[in-house]
């Protein structure tokens, strides 16, 4: 063991003759959150992924059901939250479209509404802007989806003024009571908020995509901050230290060891950094996920010891590195949950450390249900990476080209 510490110290020692490697290390969390949040700051923000555009609406028709119509565009939260319509002119929206300054215009055409009266149909003109796809195609979607639903209600007026000749009514009444029909009919169609009811079913455990992703980024980081550790113990300053201790009879158990402490010991630090953003963001923490998170750097550390085992060559070692850590967090559902994922790759998620730490935190953390036992399995991770890397290391000694022969004297 006071070999084991010996060998973590020089280790450490060695890092910080060179510390530009050991700061890119550090500061590699932070330029990735960094990155990421720009890229997700509208779902953070906004709790959406499309920023809202501006679209032109020129009413050609300009009735009181068209200005009601419009009236109800404008105060809608579903469209709010993707639209910001502008009333104008059709020569100005236009002159907005041809300069970018709009992501479309919807142009809602004379005789509109008295269409709607007489079951005719007289299309809405929407222009879309070429250079915004997105948006230009989002708009179509809402305008037919909108156009649809008003062909709902006409269904449902025509219905209706079928009983009503039924009736017997004057032509007064009939007319009187046609109009209201249309009105009602129409901005019920598109009032949606008021006909249904939303029920949204989250495949995250029940808690929120910022507190998920989160606690996926925290894991994640921490597993490259592992391949980054195991790439400053291969250096060649590593090397050379390995070998001369190597020829005084330490044994290469004594280094395995060594690059697992010193590896945790980069973890740790990164470890608390993290746990403070984390905090930050979701103002949730815990002893116990303390704990869990301790021994799964334990884990990151003694399997990437273990991958430095298996190979000698610094390209294999990032190589494998690379992959390992690709697989580990497709497979994980950490990033897509499980129930997006094949079969098989749910079926060996069990072998994946990084899915038991992330689904015990999530229990642990916004569940009230973690378990001291995940801490138990995490450990038995660690130690079957220990015992894989003592067989590796036994085995690498006993082959005649590994050049690890025991001196003799």
């Amino acid at each position: 063991m006071r070999q084991t510490l010996l060998i973590a110290h020089l280790t450490v020692k060695c890092w910080l003759k060179q510390p530009m490697p050991l700061f890119a290390m550090m500061l590699f969390p932070l330029l990735l959150l960094g990155i990421t949040y720009l890229g997700l700051k509208p779902l953070l923000d906004e709790k959406q992924w499309v920023e809202p555009f501006t679209v032109a609406i020129v009413d050609e028709d300009n009735t009181f059901e068209t200005k009601i119509l419009m009236k109800q565009y404008e105060e809608s939260e579903e469209l709010q939250a993707v639209l910001s319509f502008q009333k104008t002119d059709g020569k100005t929206a236009s002159e907005m479209l041809a300069n970018n300054e709009i992501a479309g215009m919807v142009i809602v055409p004379d005789g509109f509404t008295n269409g709607i009266r007489r079951g005719k149909n007289i299309p809405v003109t929407v222009i879309g802007n070429p250079e915004r796809p997105f948006q230009a195609e989002l708009l179509q979607q809402v305008m037919v989806s909108n156009a649809n639903l008003i062909s709902a209600a006409q269904s449902g007026a025509n219905a209706a003024f079928h009983y009503l000749r039924k009736m017997g009514l004057s032509s007064e009444e009939f007319a009187t009571y046609r109009d209201a029909i249309i009105t009602d009919f129409t901005l019920q169609a598109l009032n949606r908020n008021k006909i249904y009811e939303t029920e949204t079913l989250s495949a995250l455990g029940g808690i929120t995509p910022v507190e998920f992703y989160s606690l996926s980024g925290v894991l994640i980081l921490l597993l490259i901050g592992g391949l980054f550790g195991m790439s400053l113990t291969a250096r060649g300053e590593q090397t050379a230290l390995r070998e001369r201790l190597s020829l005084q009879g330490v044994r290469s158990s004594v280094f395995f060891f060594g690059n697992i402490i010193s590896v945790f010991m980069l973890l740790v630090i990164q470890c608390a950094l993290l746990i403070v953003l984390f905090y930050s963001v979701t103002k949730t923490w815990s002893i116990l996920a303390t704990v869990i998170l301790l021994t799964y750097c334990l884990a990151v550390s003694s399997l990437f010891a273990l991958c430095q085992e298996l190979f000698q060559r610094n390209g294999a070692k990032w190589g494998a590195g690379i992959l390992l850590v690709v697989g580990m967090t497709a497979t994980s559902g950490s990033v897509l949950p499980l129930s997006y994922l094949p079969e098989l790759w749910r079926s060996v998620s069990f072998l994946n450390v990084l899915h038991h730490t992330h689904n015990g935190l999530v229990e642990t953390l916004f569940s009230g249900a973690g378990e001291w036992s995940l801490v138990v399995t995490l450990m038995g991770f660690s130690v079957v990476f220990w015992i894989f890397g003592i067989l590796i290391i036994t085995i690498k000694k006993r082959l005649p080209w590994s050049g690890q022969l025991p001196l003799h004297v």
